[in-house]
């Protein structure tokens, strides 16, 4: 770190010996180097760094595999918990393992009873490509141990997930995912999360 704070300094005394007929230059270059300097801090930090997260989730089912009945509505608004493991093998690219638990509640099964629950405990795999040092685009893999109408079943889990990184007003460290959950298998089913984590 001290190596590069002072080829950083070197830097901007080259810049300040510059003549005042390239002062417009100079700015510029000068504006440049910061920008520079403070990108390759931040992503030396991250680079090969492992971090822990975990937070709430909110979603809505998106399909109902139970359309086929008369006036079956299906599933609703879902709640759940889930936690991450992200490493970041590069600067701008990390993978993760994610394991969570989300409970739909169910509609109108078009009598005078409603569904019963969609329950999804996913266990997946995937990775994140960050644009900069907040934004990231992500996919996951694995698998789902759901439970619809009281019936057990593994299925196929994937999900697309877009993400940033941000800091709360006491300065802790979140992140907000939007992403598709889906689940081939056991009469298929997805939903569109709400994710909001505390990195630790």
């Amino acid at each position: 770190m001290l190596t590069v704070k002072l080829s950083f300094l070197a830097v901007v005394a080259t810049l300040c010996t510059f003549d005042r007929q390239s002062i417009k230059m100079k700015k510029f270059l000068l504006i440049t180097a910061i920008a520079f300097f403070a990108t390759t801090v931040s992503f030396a930090q991250r680079d090969g760094r492992t971090r822990f997260s975990i937070g709430p989730e909110i979603g809505i089912a998106t399909s109902n595999p139970l359309k086929v009945d008369p006036g079956n509505k299906g599933w609703g608004l879902g709640l759940g918990v889930s936690a991450q493991v992200e490493h970041f093998f590069q600067q701008n690219f990390s993978g993760v393992f994610y394991a969570g638990y989300m409970g739909y509640n169910g509609r109108s099964s078009g009598t005078s009873t409603k569904n019963k629950a969609y329950t999804a405990i996913p266990i997946r795999i995937g990775g994140n490509m960050y644009a900069g040092n907040n934004l990231h685009l992500g996919a996951q893999l694995g698998v789902g141990l759901n439970n619809l109408g009281g019936v057990s079943a593994t299925a196929f889990s994937y999900s697309p997930e877009i993400g940033y990184n941000f800091r709360s007003r006491n300065d802790k460290p979140l992140d907000l995912t939007l992403k598709l959950d889906g689940y081939a298998g056991n009469m298929n089913f997805t939903a569109v999360d709400l994710r909001l984590s505390l990195i630790l």
